[in-house]
């Protein structure tokens, strides 16, 4: 007689139980300035998942007092503390930089400002899945390729479009936390200022949707270059949207395969990864979201 196995199946069960994180894949664009390639990646993301609120009886020696659960769907998490919706995006003060004078780099500062929020915050963009405010800030030689990214919905790695299927908390603002830098650099020949911004994004959604995880997060960082104007053609002038990398976490896997943000359906208690929340994580990850062929949604391919 054979005993059954104890721990048969324990595999797949804490596989069920992982917060989703779905590690996106690095596409690059190769523009031309004047018949210089530089190269412009969009990477795309990975993915773990969300969090639940609890109710905790803390019991006295002659008395039992409950605590009523949270409305704070933030609470608990590094979120909590972050600033609400715009007010997250903070730029550092402008300074001149070869090749570029302060009022350039300030425009520049203002300009990527304006994308973050087209791309993370604008319900247009969120809700609407009209990505029009983000690809009129950028340099006209570039729109057509960032309207396909939406089209063929390779975007989650640098703009959100929530999934039709849920719906945001009305009574919360995305909480933002990041940072921004900016250096000039040379890029094939052509002087070029860079704007490095790296954040994360951490959404709350009703809870008549996910009752019990209510919340799905991006972390990107991207790369905004605005090439000298010196001899560049009309439509090279501006910002173009560079190198991105990051990944997106406590997340509908399905929902992340069609470009959509969702948080971790409902099922068996998962476990969380809160530091994937935290600006400062590593971009580096692995990702636990499997297509439909099973295989690991994770890694990188470039395409030209």
């Amino acid at each position: 007689m054979v005993e059954n196995d104890p721990f048969a199946g324990l595999a797949e069960w804490a596989a069920k139980t992982e917060r989703k994180v779905h590690r996106r894949r690095l596409l690059r664009r190769l523009p031309a300035f004047l018949g210089v390639a530089v190269v412009l990646g969009l990477l795309a993301f990975a993915t773990p998942a969300v969090w639940r609120a609890l109710t905790t009886d803390y019991e006295q020696p002659h008395s039992t007092v409950t605590l009523p659960a949270t409305t704070d769907p933030f609470a608990g998490t590094p979120a909590a503390a972050y600033p609400k919706g715009a007010a997250g995006i903070t730029m550092p003060a402008a300074t001149a930089v070869a090749g570029f004078t302060v009022s350039h780099v300030d425009a520049a500062l203002r300009k990527v400002r304006q994308a973050l929020i087209a791309a993370r915050l604008d319900p247009r963009m969120l809700t609407g899945h009209d990505p029009s405010g983000l690809i009129t800030l950028l340099a006209a030689n570039q729109r057509e390729k960032v309207r396909r990214e939406f089209r063929d919905r390779t975007f989650l790695s640098f703009a959100t479009w929530i999934d039709p299927a849920v719906r945001l908390d009305p009574h919360e603002q995305p909480r933002v936390s990041g940072r921004v830098t900016y250096r000039s650099v040379t890029v094939d020949g052509l002087r070029t200022l860079r704007v490095i911004t790296n954040f994360v994004w951490v959404y709350a959604f009703d809870r008549a949707d996910r009752a019990d995880r209510p919340l799905a997060a991006a972390h990107e960082e991207i790369h905004w270059e605005f090439p000298s104007t010196a001899n560049l053609q009309a439509g090279d002038h501006g910002m173009w949207l560079g190198d991105v990398q990051g990944y997106t976490a406590w997340v509908d896997c399905a929902a992340a395969d069609r470009g959509l943000l969702a948080p971790t359906p409902p099922g068996p208690a998962p476990t969380d990864d809160e530091d994937l929340l935290r600006a400062d994580h590593t971009l580096d990850i692995d990702g636990n979201c499997r297509t439909t062929s099973n295989l690991p949604r994770h890694g990188t391919h470039r395409t030209g």
